[in-house]
């Protein structure tokens, strides 16, 4: 249904700018005519422009999100983003494990303790699991006496006193809170209630460990804890089989490696996705060639009545590789309008990062589509031309 309905879409923005040309003065003979023969048939028209608007969308959407947003999204990742968690540390063991990174000049950050936990209530009702997805597990729950300096403040203030949290805004705004709303949480050995103090952005991307809420110091102390931290280590094996010998216990989280595999995957998806374009492309130009041969005797006709008007062979031959062009053009404008309104959607509510217009689908797409259906279209109608038997037709005339 999406895809009919984006057709339909370009194919009506298409169909506008051929409007558009026909109000100008357009003094090229050979032009004007292309011009008044598409809007002579609108719906085999229609049908050729949300056919090659669609395909030439796709295909440069796909082939910009590939080369272009990826690695501009990686980009902005800060160039000390940590690659590596530390899972599952004991309060024993984290001097030691500090004590290692230090002694191989890794920088650690922050070491979080962590207790899982349900949140149950909600200003004493409990709550419904199908309101948001947080309330269907355990979540990690941390307390700070500093704020991370990745997390600003959006409303109220820092830090959380006892009896109090700290939320994310985000959740906060699912779960329908705000600041003095309580909160009820179980754990494995006490329920205990807290007062939202403050809410807070959290950078979800800054592959740093963030939190839903944050408790002052002390407050988790009657629940299980483990701890985490994370680091940057370039690729140095040996450093890492040493930490594993000498901590067997902990989890090592390699995030460079996921978000490598992530990438081979998107690149093996992405190539996928163009062949299948390719062939929408190609399935494209094969119902153009069917219409162009279905309305063979259609434009046979009308070569004679033009002929018989004193038309040369040359301006026969310039109306109908402007008609093929035109299609092209007015199908790869409509395309690059289409590709930009998905790269904003995507570079502003994906991404997030601010939308830069790219100028090159503006030049590549209508070119592109011109010389691929003037070439296509054209040679076939150029058959028209060909021989006598058009001028034996005009003599019969």
């Amino acid at each position: 249904a999406g895809v009919a309905l984006l057709a339909a879409l370009l194919a009506l923005l298409g169909w506008g700018a051929l409007l558009l040309l026909r109000r100008l003065v357009v003094r090229n003979l050979a032009l004007r005519l292309a011009i008044n023969r598409l809007l002579r048939q609108p719906w085999m028209t229609l049908s050729q422009l949300s056919t090659f608007s669609l395909s030439f969308m796709l295909l440069a959407l796909l082939l910009v999100m590939r080369g272009d947003l990826l690695d501009r999204w990686q980009q902005q990742l800060p160039p000390d983003s940590p690659n590596y968690f530390l899972l599952n540390m004991t309060q024993e063991q984290v001097p030691q494990v500090r004590d290692f990174l230090t002694a191989h000049q890794i920088k650690a950050e922050t070491f979080y303790p962590i207790a899982r936990v349900r949140l149950t209530e909600i200003n004493g009702k409990k709550v419904d699991p199908k309101q948001d997805n947080a309330l269907n597990r355990e979540l990690n729950l941390t307390w700070q006496s500093a704020r991370p300096e990745h997390n600003p403040l959006t409303a109220g203030s820092w830090p959380p006193k006892a009896g109090e949290v700290s939320i994310e805004e985000e959740l906060a705004g699912r779960l329908g809170v705000t600041l003095g709303d309580t909160l009820t949480f179980t754990g494995d050995t006490q329920q205990f209630t807290a007062r939202i103090s403050s809410l807070r952005k959290v950078d979800w991307e800054s592959l740093r460990p963030n939190f839903f809420f944050i408790f002052p110091p002390g407050a988790l102390d009657g629940q299980p804890q483990t701890w985490l931290t994370s680091f940057r280590m370039e690729n140095n094996p040996a450093q890492l089989a040493q930490l594993n010998r000498q901590f067997p216990t902990l989890s090592l989280l390699d995030i460079g490696s996921i978000m490598r595999q992530i990438g081979q995957v998107l690149a093996q998806v992405s190539q996928a996705l163009e062949i299948m374009v390719v062939l929408v492309t190609a399935c494209g130009i094969l119902l153009l060639l069917a219409q162009i041969q279905v309305g063979m005797r259609q434009r046979r006709q009308e070569l004679v009545v033009y002929r018989t008007l004193g038309a040369s062979r040359r301006l026969l031959r310039a109306t109908l590789w402007c008609e093929f062009a035109l299609i092209g053009i007015v199908a790869g404008v409509a395309a690059a309008i289409g590709a930009e309104a998905a790269l904003w959607g995507l570079q502003r509510k994906i991404f997030d990062f601010p939308w830069q217009p790219d100028w090159l689908l503006w030049l590549a797409l209508p070119l592109t589509g011109a010389l691929l259906l003037s070439l296509c279209g054209g040679w076939l109608g150029v058959r028209l031309l060909k021989g006598k038997a058009l001028f034996r037709r005009f003599e019969a005339a």
